[in-house]
């Protein structure tokens, strides 16, 4: 009951708490902030009503000439987020520090997208390296299969259509992953 009468005044209200909280914001250099400070205040109002239903309805009912003490709260509470540097707002959406004397034409910046066309070429240079040590080992039909089979293929051995069980699958798919990784150590020793 008491969050429907609150929720009710608050739509009631909110153009003029939306002023207040414009003035203020204006006057502390956060003009574009004033929707998201009373927005803040609005949702911590509404969950002290949910706490204290009582206390919150008993701030709407007291009126001191026009106005309720609900809005006194909520405009020393708007106030307070604006001006306060520890309020919730203010921690929640603090500026990221900046130095004015930073030249930023001198910043050596590094683009994202180039990093991830690297790291793809990279992942294309390394599946060429194991195919090419694949290729060139002395191994069985059978580990042939099992190992392009898991790797290449990206299958799973649950889904295996041979007789063999997981265990045997996993020594021999195990077995050629160690020799690949020698040969590949090896060579990058050299």
């Amino acid at each position: 009951m008491a969050n429907q009468i609150i929720n009710k005044y608050i739509s009631e209200r909110y153009d003029r708490w939306l002023d207040y909280a414009l003035y203020h914001c204006t006057h502390s250099g956060m003009d574009d902030e004033a929707i998201d400070v009373l927005n803040e205040v609005l949702i911590m109002l509404i969950e002290k009503c949910e706490t204290n239903e009582q206390y919150m309805l008993k701030l709407y009912e007291s009126k001191k000439g026009q106005y309720r003490e609900l809005d006194f709260f909520v405009l020393q509470m708007i106030k307070l987020n604006i001006q306060s540097p520890t309020s919730p707002y203010r921690h929640k959406y603090k500026p990221i520090p900046l130095d004015s004397n930073v030249d930023i034409q001198r910043l050596d910046l590094i683009d994202d997208e180039d990093i991830e066309q690297d790291k793809s070429g990279d992942i294309l240079i390394q599946m060429q390296k194991v195919r090419e040590i694949f290729d060139n080992l002395q191994l069985s039909d059978k580990a042939r299969r099992v190992f392009s089979w898991k790797f290449f293929e990206c299958n799973k051995f649950s889904e295996w259509e041979g007789s063999e069980d997981k265990k045997e699958l996993y020594d021999i798919y195990n077995g050629v992953l160690e020799l690949i990784k020698n040969k590949l150590n090896n060579r990058e020793l050299f």
